[in-house]
């Protein structure tokens, strides 16, 4: 038959009681923030990339970035993502409009908007030549053009390893409120 010791119960029910919610909002608070900096990290890793401006975006203090913590009790929120314009559009995909003309240019295989390429292809007009348009930019086609969704694959890569996340957190925590065992 095992002893227990009453003033051992006690003096271990109050140092849970003094420590163990502190600790536990730390423990939240740190899985929360390396399940963000993780989202973040991966949508950096997968997003594509043209001038830049995007992927600069998803860095924290970042002037389009956009992560926000929040802690509630042992409940923490977190959003990562980019203020940046188009970000919508390169995530989610889109739809051209069929028939719509954007001005620009092609240079290396790849098609780049140039908002005064009609400009240009009007005062060829007003000087008496036949420019053809589609020197000035592109007629687009109406298809639908695929997101990447950087995204969504990141928060889906740290969901399926956020138990394992969890389970080292609490096994942290333990060690941290129980040093004597």
């Amino acid at each position: 038959m095992a002893k227990v010791d009453k003033r051992e119960l006690e003096r271990l029910y109050r140092h849970l009681k003094e420590n163990s919610a502190n600790e536990v909002k730390e423990a939240v608070s740190r899985l929360a923030r390396t399940a963000g900096y993780g989202v973040l990290r991966g949508a950096q890793d997968r997003v594509p990339v043209r001038d830049g401006v995007l992927r600069r975006s998803l860095s924290v203090g970042g002037p389009d970035n956009v992560f926000e913590f929040s802690m509630k009790g042992s409940h923490a929120d977190i959003t990562v993502g980019t203020n940046v314009e188009y970000a919508r559009y390169v995530e989610e995909g889109f739809t051209q409009r069929k028939g719509q003309f954007v001005p620009g240019y092609w240079k290396g295989g790849e098609f780049r908007y140039d908002p005064n390429a009609y400009k240009k292809f009007l005062q060829e007009r007003k000087k008496g030549n036949h420019p053809n348009l589609t020197d000035y930019g592109i007629i687009l086609t109406g298809q639908r053009i695929p997101g990447v969704r950087y995204l969504a694959r990141s928060l889906a890569e740290i969901e399926a390893v956020l138990d394992d996340l969890a389970y080292e957190e609490l096994e942290d925590l333990a060690r941290r409120l129980f040093q004597d065992g």
